[in-house]
């Protein structure tokens, strides 16, 4: 019979974190320690504790904040019923009485002015404490109006969803430029006003988008307004090329709306074709974030999501993605530039600028842009090499240095990813799905892949790395230096062997997929 062991109290200060665990049966505990783990880093530490033994056991624990190297992440606490050479471990889980306190009270600290920590509940609400950067949801203002809006929500449901409400969305609502955004322009400018009624945009009025979005003013939606969440309680339907967190505080502490959030329909638009990076534990019909309906591209990335994420045929509809209505090549336009667009790491994501350039992401591409023979090839054919950050990874772009002008670095959302990839001559990316629309327009691309070991052991893929890919694999700076000079000299053609693998990947090479898009949630969600 499994062992559960309740956490029925946590108090937490600055300097230290203090709990009651609780267990119905008599337990000896060998070691309590606080652990995190990514995919490069694990950290161990133990707690002091101490027990108290009647019909079950009570254990007092304290975990010392000042003496541990606080990562942003989510820490576990690790509870080995076992032995050092066989640990039998188990996690505390939060009892109903603390889930309910954690929701309505304030249990948090600041380790430092930039960082907080906080309990919450994981899967199957194992306790865990987030430590990640301080966010301006925070504080008891957003808290007052997450409440408000809760209640509203229930008192206002049977009207509100009358209103039949499709909210569309991009990731961390501070973007209009992606999936979503041509989407919502389709609807906006195609459809009848009946229509559109009930289809809104939700954005954060930080956005480099938002004066240009107040063109469809009516249907705008400041991200985290009581507005906002009002409507998100009650909509009908999310449009996405994002999963429903991003549709709030990311990663907030423990609130009523999450758990509601995701309890809704999601139509899920994509970032782009689905194959080189698995995504099953995140958006499989059995993982964190699971669609109602899935964007696929082709039938050969169909077979992919029915096969690797539990979806039947009919959800993973083959439409094509919205954003592809608008792409247009614009090389010819524009001074020969090479866009170097890497993805994200999981294991960096709110890390600090030590860790980050520590990293072999940070070193790979910071000796890629001072790389003296690549510098020579673009100053010779007057090419820039325009360098853009992932999202996830923006707050880290300052740690990266270009020596020269010839070197352009991009801070996220000040140029619309689609114009760089339109005007764009060739594109160089590990595993970064905007590759896609790149290879779309039939320019050639390079994959940097220097650190695929770990990336497999991660991630990995859904595709053969070495036979399927769409471009020349790069696994050494060298290699990547001598595919860019062979590109420069033909005058960034793309090879016959990629060029007839299209057909594969791409249903449609149309101007259609938006609209293909919205008769599909028509026919299956009535305005």
């Amino acid at each position: 019979m499994n062992t559960i062991i309740w956490a029925t109290n946590i108090k937490i200060k600055k300097d230290r974190v203090s709990l009651i665990l609780q267990s119905s049966a008599k337990i000896n505990p060998r070691k309590i320690s606080f652990t995190y783990q990514n995919a490069t880093c694990s950290y161990s530490w133990p707690a002091a504790f101490s027990l108290t033994q009647k019909k079950g056991t009570e254990i007092h624990a304290q975990i010392p904040l000042k003496e541990l190297n606080l990562q942003a992440g989510d820490w576990n606490i690790a509870v080995n019923l076992g032995t050092e050479d066989a640990p039998q471990i188990v996690f505390p889980v939060l009892s109903k009485s603390l889930r309910l306190r954690l929701i309505l009270m304030n249990y948090e600290c600041r380790p430092n002015p930039d960082m907080i920590l906080f309990p919450m509940g994981g899967d199957q609400h194992k306790l865990i404490l987030r430590c990640r950067p301080v966010s301006p949801y925070d504080g008891f203002c957003t808290k007052l109006k997450i409440f408000l809006a809760f209640g509203a929500s229930k008192l206002l449901r049977p009207f509100m969803k009358q209103k039949n409400i499709w909210l569309v969305y991009e990731k961390f609502c501070c973007t209009a430029q992606e999936n979503g955004y041509y989407f919502f322009k389709y609807c906006m400018e195609q459809l009848s006003a009946s229509d559109s009624r009930n289809i809104y945009f939700i954005l954060d009025k930080t956005s480099p988008q938002w004066p240009s979005m107040q063109k469809y003013k009516d249907h705008m939606i400041p991200f985290m307004s009581f507005r906002h969440l009002l409507y998100a309680l009650t909509a009908q339907l999310y449009i996405s090329p994002d999963g429903k967190a991003h549709l709030f505080a990311w990663k907030p502490k423990p609130n009523p709306i999450s758990r509601e959030l995701n309890r809704h329909d999601l139509f899920f638009l994509q970032h782009g074709v689905l194959a080189l990076k698995r995504v099953d534990h995140l958006f499989g019909k059995t993982g964190v974030s699971p669609m109602t309906y899935f964007t696929t591209s082709s039938k050969f990335e169909q077979d992919i999501v029915v096969k690797n994420m539990g979806y039947q045929p009919e959800e993973a509809p083959v439409l094509g993605l919205t954003r592809w209505d608008a792409l247009e090549d614009l090389s010819a336009n524009v001074p020969a530039n090479i866009l170097v667009m890497p993805t994200w790491r999981d294991w960096l994501e709110g890390q600090n600028d030590e860790i980050f350039q520590n990293s072999d992401y940070y070193k790979h591409y910071m000796s890629l842009i001072h790389n003296k023979e690549l510098l020579s090839l673009l100053k010779a054919h007057k090419i820039t090499l325009v360098f853009h950050i992932h999202p996830k990874l923006h707050e880290f772009l300052h740690n990266f240095q270009a020596d020269s002008n010839l070197v352009k670095l991009i801070p996220f959302n000040t140029v619309p990813i689609n114009r760089l990839i339109m005007e764009c001559s060739m594109m160089i990316t590990d595993y970064s799905s905007a590759c896609w629309d790149v290879y779309y327009q039939e320019k050639p691309i390079l994959f940097y892949h220097f650190d695929n070991d770990l990336h497999e052991q991660a991630r990995g893929s859904y595709i053969d790395m070495e036979h399927e890919l769409f471009g020349d694999r790069c696994m050494t700076e060298e290699q990547l230096v001598a595919c860019i000079r062979e590109y420069i000299e033909n005058g960034f053609r793309e090879k016959a062997l990629y060029g007839n693998m299209r057909k594969k990947y791409f249903a449609y090479r149309d101007h259609n997929n938006c609209q293909r898009t919205y008769d599909f949630i028509a026919e299956r969600y009535k305005k």
